[in-house]
């Protein structure tokens, strides 16, 4: 693998550790700090995500203009700063400052997105491709297990805020990292010699890497197989994206799991990505990506409808808890292989980075109506089952959109 896929896996663990110190005890800290209620945590995020959607899009068109690595050292560099905005408001317990800084930090990680994933696309094609993912989702979830262990710890014993503001510092470093060790990609280096001074004196006109914005907008606008990939991923994205927010209140509210227990749970999320990601994305490679992400679905299915059995049985909530993460995870990381790829795979050559923000925003879509959907869920009904199967409904639909889109994907494009 190219020494800069894998300095950019290292650089986004790093960041992922940063965020894993905070975000998967951030609905906890809102319900049981600030007093908000169920819905209410649901609404929040949804509005702070409503915000963020645009991001995505523009992050996509940007990356194509200014270049792959300036749009991430832009955003991790002012993703920091923003963090450290969101420790110094759980410091005053403010939820509106809270709120503030995480629609800066939150757009800004959104916008640079993109950019990382166009950045592996320009260095590999085909199952090689689909490796470069793999491998910078098992850099992600190393730094996540690790960030997640600590970030339990952390918050028990030095308080929330403190904890925020240790991620603004590694996060930080892992900027600078990224600014004196990552080379401009394919993609950048082909920019700058369009834009160079040099080049258009001697050669007239220099055709550049990408076109306008009119015709990469009427690219996605006219590509309707590529749409009806990224619906049936959102849609499967309203019970995948249950995660972050609804997982952690149910294990903790409902079945009882104590904060260093669901930090270990969070962990071995991560530990099942860094030592199972690469053996399954080898085990998959030549089949459709399609089929990948319906399988990863079923296989949620059955983790997440198990701890509704375990919570409305009561039957041995713990061990169910951590099999579950354990299945749950597995099918993570096979609805990862498509998300990740597919979209640089459908793109044409000069839209990487736009079809990817075009997904991200429509997977943004999917995420706010999970999140607004689970907390609904959970103020509804009290039956652990229902809940569960409640949530996975969205899923039915997504199967049927994606088994009908794969008629018209091209077979090379939907090969992982």
């Amino acid at each position: 693998m190219d020494r800069n896929l894998r300095l950019l896996g290292i650089g986004v663990g790093i960041r992922s550790l940063g965020s894993a110190l905070y975000f998967p005890f951030l609905a906890l800290f809102l319900h049981s700090v600030l007093s908000v209620g169920y819905f209410e945590i649901g609404i929040i995020v949804a509005g702070v995500g409503v915000v963020q959607l645009p991001f995505s899009l523009a992050g996509g068109l940007l990356t194509d203009r200014i270049g792959r690595k300036n749009l991430i050292l832009s955003g991790l560099g002012s993703e920091a700063v923003a963090t450290l905005g969101l420790a110094y408001a759980f410091e005053l317990h403010s939820l509106g400052g809270a709120i503030a800084a995480a629609i800066v930090g939150g757009s800004i990680a959104t916008a640079s997105g993109p950019a990382f994933s166009a950045y592996i696309a320009d260095f590999a094609v085909g199952s090689e491709r689909t490796r470069g993912f793999t491998w910078f989702r098992i850099g992600f979830n190393a730094g996540y297990s690790a960030g997640v262990t600590m970030g339990g710890l952390l918050v028990a014993t030095l308080g929330f805020a403190w904890a925020v503001g240790l991620a603004a510092a590694v996060v930080g470093g892992g900027a600078l990292l990224m600014l004196f060790a990552l080379d401009p990609s394919p993609f950048d280096r082909a920019l700058g010699i369009a834009r160079a001074p040099q080049t258009r004196t001697v050669t007239g006109t220099t055709d550049p890497p990408t076109g306008s914005l009119r015709q990469s907008l009427s690219a996605l606008a006219r590509d309707r197989p590529a749409i009806q990939v990224a619906v049936g991923f959102a849609l499967g994205g309203i019970f995948l994206g249950q995660w972050p927010i609804t997982f952690p209140l149910f294990v903790h509210n409902v079945l009882g799991i104590s904060y260093s227990l669901l930090g270990l749970g969070l962990a071995l999320n991560g530990l099942v990505v860094v030592f199972g990601q690469s053996a399954t994305t080898e085990a998959v490679l030549g089949r459709r990506h399609t089929t990948i992400f319906i399988l990863g679905l079923a296989l949620t299915a059955v983790a997440y409808l198990g701890l509704g059995v375990a919570g409305l049985f009561l039957i041995l909530p713990t061990v169910v808890f951590f099999l579950a993460v354990a299945v749950l995870t597995f099918g993570e990381n096979l609805v990862t292989i498509p998300l990740s790829t597919l979209p640089s795979n459908l793109a044409p050559p000069r839209e990487v980075g736009s079809y990817n923000g075009a997904f991200q925003t429509i997977g943004g879509v999917g995420f706010l109506f999970a999140v607004i959907v689970g907390g609904w869920v959970l103020s509804l009904t009290a039956n652990p089952f229902l809940i569960w199967a409640f949530l996975a409904a969205p899923a039915i639909p997504a199967v049927i959109l994606l088994r009908w889109a794969a008629r018209r994907i091209p077979i090379g494009a939907d090969r992982a």
